[in-house]
């Protein structure tokens, strides 16, 4: 630990009239100066003032005690750096002891090459007598060596260790470390701006959906086919209960934003409503089942008298919802998608409805004269890919994000113009390139407006956005992690986010410090 240093010596300080006498009293009077607050014993004999005067021992305590508290609060805040770069520092020790065991194994397969090509030239140099003048005396004019012979034996040797050799080239490439070093980078890069404060809680289950209520001091996260409620405070989860109901795995959450009852919907092809009886209790309504396969995503009205689902059955179902008698009405399908529906989205006034899905398409609905949602039209779009998610930034403009393996990775940007909305090919924002994964429809986008704060999940990667005034995206941190098989939500402050990834099987809990 470090400890605060004086930089002069205390024999060295001196009274004002240079008396070279041990300081006595400080005169605490903010008019004077330096050396003119310091008083030895020959001083006081003539001093006078109204000031307040402190024995030097004292206010060296005082002094003291500030210079500590300052040293551990430093210490304190960098502590989390430290922490950062000596495991970064301690895998690039074992970056470098596996860079050198590999590389001592290409050396030695080197070697093995040399030895093997020169093996050629020595089993060659080996001749008999005899049957050298048996050539000579009948054959004089043929060659003394089969040159197409030993090329070709030289090519199956260079072909034999290349293969080998490249094999190790790759793996050296690829070096797992790598990516983890990176992490710690990018991470010790956001640490004053997101702040990692917990990770302490495993969940081998997997958790396909995870939701806040209006506070925030609850948070509801799916624990396979049950629900886990949790207490909330200060970015620390502490559980609370585990509610079962569901005979399949949990795929959507949805906390009521004027009460703590909330709803779910599963593999099982059913949705569930829950109401809050006690701080421990919530009491399961009956199962809902219209949907004939699982249900990938709910999204409820301002007013959360209006539930919608979309599902792997190609369709979006409208439901009455009603939070005080825990109960759910089937109104009526929309019908329009050919292949599963991923993502719902209204805008501020809640009079167009913005779906997409696995068949490439995104459909913007509306109400008729009876408010009735009907299909309106197809958005012409230059990507074509499957989206996982799209949100209405506001009524005129929201962003789809695409999902294939082999994608243009990026944000595109459609905004109402003559009539419907189209891309802004302008405002794309470009995402970082990853061929090697597809996009998972867990996460959807979070936005907090008090914040102008958006959060959105792309592959293996968790972006931080701002909106600028113009309405373009600006990318300001990510959190990259090594799967993209990633769910989590922004609590409604907009000053938490919790993520669960499949890669390591736990919680990560990060506050938000971006203004």
């Amino acid at each position: 630990m470090h400890q605060s240093t004086m930089i002069e010596l205390e024999k060295q300080l001196n009274c004002s009239q240079n008396h070279n006498q041990p300081i006595h009293m400080v005169v605490f009077d903010d008019k004077l100066k330096g050396q003119e607050r310091l008083l030895c014993t020959i001083c006081m004999e003539t001093f006078e003032s109204e000031s307040k005067t402190i024995g030097f021992k004292k206010v060296m305590q005082m002094i003291e005690e500030k210079q500590k508290n300052k040293v551990d609060n430093i210490q304190s805040l960098i502590q989390g750096d430290l922490d950062l770069v000596k495991q970064f520092q301690n895998k690039l020790h074992q970056i470098k002891q596996n860079l050198i065991k590999q590389l001592d194994e290409l050396i030695s397969n080197s070697k093995d090459w040399i030895k093997s090509l020169n093996e050629i030239v020595t089993n060659n140099s080996k001749y008999s007598f005899y049957d050298e003048l048996e050539l000579l005396i009948n054959n004089p004019i043929q060659n003394t060596f089969n040159q197409k012979q030993i090329i070709d034996l030289i090519k199956v040797l260079n072909n034999s260790f290349c293969t080998k050799i490249n094999l190790k080239l790759c793996n050296l490439k690829n070096l797992e470390l790598y990516s983890q070093c990176e992490k710690y980078l990018e991470n010790l890069n956001l640490y004053h701006d997101i702040k990692l404060i917990d990770n302490t809680i495993q969940q081998t289950h997997v958790c396909y959906a995870i939701s806040f209520n209006s506070s925030g001091s609850l948070m509801i996260s799916a624990f396979n086919q049950d629900i886990k409620v949790w207490n909330f405070v200060s970015g620390r989860l502490q559980e609370i209960t585990t509610l079962i109901g569901h005979s399949n795995g949990i795929t959507s959450l949805c906390f009521s934003q004027k009460c703590n009852n909330f709803v779910s919907a599963s593999y099982d092809n059913s949705i569930k409503c829950w109401k809050q009886i006690n701080e421990k209790v919530w009491q399961s309504s009956q199962s809902y089942q219209k949907h004939t396969n699982c249900i990938n995503c709910l999204i409820l009205n301002q007013s959360e008298n209006l539930l919608v689902s979309g599902g792997r059955d190609h369709s979006i179902k409208i439901w009455q919802i009603d939070f005080i008698q825990n109960e759910l009405t089937y109104l009526y399908s929309l019908d329009k998608h050919i292949k599963s529906v991923y993502s719902l989205c209204f805008n501020q006034s809640e009079n167009t409805l913005v779906s997409c899905g696995k068949d490439k398409q995104i459909i913007i609905w509306k109400k008729d004269i009876l408010q009735k949602w009907q299909f309106e039209y197809v958005v012409t779009q230059t990507v074509q890919e499957f989206g996982c998610r799209l949100y209405f930034i506001n009524d005129d403009q929201f962003i789809w994000v695409p999902g294939d393996q082999v994608s243009k990775d990026c944000i595109s940007i459609f905004e109402f113009q003559d009539g419907k909305y189209q891309e802004n090919l302008m405002k794309e924002v470009e995402l970082i390139k990853n061929d090697k994964n597809c996009d998972y429809r867990l996460c959807p986008i979070f936005y907090n407006s008090k914040n102008n704060l958006m959060i959105v999940k792309h592959k293996n990667h968790v972006y931080l956005i701002k909106i600028s005034k113009e309405g373009k995206l600006n990318i300001i941190k990510w959190i990259k992690y090594e799967s993209n098989f990633i769910q989590g939500a922004l609590s409604n402050d907009g000053r938490y986010l919790v993520t669960w990834n499949k890669s390591e099987n736990k919680y990560d809990t990060y506050e938000i410090l971006i203004n």
